[in-house]
């Protein structure tokens, strides 16, 4: 068994989150490069250049992709060779982190403490969404995400009859995307959960739409439904910023699991062109 101080977390997350904040991420990158050579209307070509260029300013002068800094995801990934020190107070630490972070870098604070009367400005960007979790990997894996309140409203659960078939499941995603996708900021990043639970398939559309662009579902089956709804979605012609193109989509990921025998989760997680991640592999000594 390996220690790993609880400041030796901390010190990586702010890392992360400064990370998340200014840089997007290569393979986002390279999608919308790849899309720019695809496009045939001048007007979308135009909106994807200026995603690229407002990326390329954003990590040159350390501003913000967005002037929404987001709602701030962190998963722990432990391994089974791990000990962390002082575990007791690491959310509370990790918390902090955010919040100092947030406020040293000039980043929009956009958490309210009551959702439903007094909605007051938490003033830190906290609570963050902590999840932590046990794996077979060796060392601990740090993931940071950041989420806009734009995408984050358009986020939809639906709990299927089983008998619920993938032409159903398409055209339901398609419908989502064109009555939304327009007030998350297109191109988007269309994340897709299926089967778990009712909470456990939002968390799996969430970990979908922050998924490396280059990774694809290695089931077979899943994959394909993926290409077809990503298919579907950028021949509706809606395009970047809603204003005509191809490019409605830069991706489609679907994450599943087992479920009830009685149920069909189906959970629909957009993500914008920002899509800011982050992550890292601490390995101790």
């Amino acid at each position: 068994m390996r220690n790993i101080k609880t400041t030796t977390i901390i010190n990586e997350a702010k890392r992360l989150l400064i990370e998340a904040s200014f840089n997007l991420p290569c393979d986002v990158m390279e999608t919308v490069k790849s899309a720019v050579k695809k496009e045939i209307s001048e007007r979308a070509r135009k909106i994807l250049e200026l995603v690229l260029e407002n990326a390329k300013i954003a990590k040159k002068q350390k501003l913000p992709l967005c002037q929404d800094c987001g709602l701030v995801y962190i998963d722990l990934d432990i391994g089974p060779d791990i000990c962390i020190k002082d575990s007791s107070s690491l959310n509370s630490l990790l918390n902090q982190a955010v919040a100092d972070t947030y406020t040293s870098n000039y980043l929009r604070k956009s958490i309210v403490s009551d959702p439903l009367y007094e909605r007051k400005n938490t003033s830190g960007n906290t609570p963050a969404v902590i999840h932590t979790s046990f794996t077979s990997s060796p060392g601990l894996h740090i993931k940071i995400y950041l989420k806009g309140g734009g995408s984050e409203n358009c986020s939809y659960l639906y709990m299927l009859n089983p008998s619920t078939g993938e032409d159903e499941i398409i055209e339901l995603v398609l419908d989502v995307v064109k009555k939304n996708v327009t007030k998350c900021c297109p191109p988007v990043i269309v994340g897709i959960g299926v089967g778990g639970t009712s909470s456990e398939v939002v968390k799996l559309a969430r970990t979908a739409s922050f998924r490396n662009l280059e990774i694809r579902n290695p089931d077979k089956r899943y994959r394909q439904l993926e290409e077809k709804i990503l298919k579907v979605i950028n021949e509706t012609g809606i395009g970047p910023q809603g204003l005509g193109g191809k490019t409605t989509a830069l991706a489609c990921n679907i994450e599943y699991a087992p479920c009830h025998m009685a149920s069909l989760p189906l959970a629909v997680f957009m993500s914008c062109h920002s899509t800011r991640r982050a992550d890292s592999k601490i390995s101790p000594p």
